[in-house]
């Protein structure tokens, strides 16, 4: 298995996004039967609520489902998107301010959604783009973590590795060097997944070729955890989820 960690990269994972149709029964599974602590989130004006899983390295796993509320073009997008079945939906990079994060995109910048908010802002790139599946956030104020909703049953310290389907590796591989983060080479992984590894500063990104003959729109396969055990693999709202040194 290729571990492949850039500590000169410019570029961090900051969270996955899981879509799931339930967000009570998701909770409960990662809760009570995978061991997470969950941190509660917040229910949004378009409808989306969420719930977090967040890691003493600041990295993260979010549940999110859409719900009742005025819908928006987000909101819109998830409920397609789970019309084909719960699954990993987004990579959310960590780049620092919006400003330098377009700086470093260059020509692709001309292509991006900004967000400014008051806590975060995100850059995007719209439905049908190449790289729609990731986004950059920086977030200037995140509420406190509580003590407990960092230490997890299962012994998950933080996303290592997550591996993605994309319709494009070569933009992949472009917009990440921007970044400074390298090509790790080929890379095997779960449920006989080959893919083109990235280095990040906290980790590897793994680019995969869609699988058309696999059910649902699932957009993120795997993600791999480092923790203090090692545990089985197992496959929860449409994602592998494993611990550093396993494979299924």
């Amino acid at each position: 298995m290729v571990q492949c960690r850039a500590e000169a990269a410019a570029v961090r994972f900051d969270h996955v996004v899981i879509a799931v149709t339930d967000l009570g029964s998701a909770s409960s599974t990662f809760r009570d039967t995978l061991g997470f602590s969950l941190k509660p989130g917040r229910v949004h004006e378009n409808g989306l609520r969420n719930v977090h899983i967040r890691f003493g390295n600041g990295s993260a796993l979010e549940l999110i489902s859409p719900g009742p509320g005025e819908a928006d073009e987000l909101s819109e997008w998830y409920r397609r998107f789970l019309g084909k079945g719960d699954g990993g939906a987004f990579v959310a990079l960590s780049a620092g301010p919006f400003d330098t994060v377009l700086g470093r995109l260059g020509a692709l910048a001309a292509q991006a959604v900004v967000f400014e908010g008051r806590a975060f802002d995100w850059v995007s790139f719209p439905e049908g783009h190449p790289l729609h599946a990731f986004f950059f956030v920086d977030v200037r104020a995140r509420s406190p973590d509580e003590p407990g909703q960092l230490r997890h049953g299962n012994g998950a310290r933080g996303l290592a590795e997550v591996w993605i389907e994309t319709p494009n590796s070569e933009e992949l591989s472009e917009m990440l060097a921007r970044f400074d983060s390298p090509s790790c080479g080929r890379v095997d992984g779960p449920d006989g997944l080959t893919g083109w590894g990235h280095g990040l500063s906290d980790g590897m990104l793994v680019a995969s070729r869609p699988d058309r003959s696999a059910a649902g729109g699932n957009r993120v396969r795997a993600v791999v955890l480092d923790g203090d055990r090692s545990l089985p693999p197992v496959r929860a709202a449409g994602v592998w989820l494993l611990w550093r040194g396993t494979l299924p």
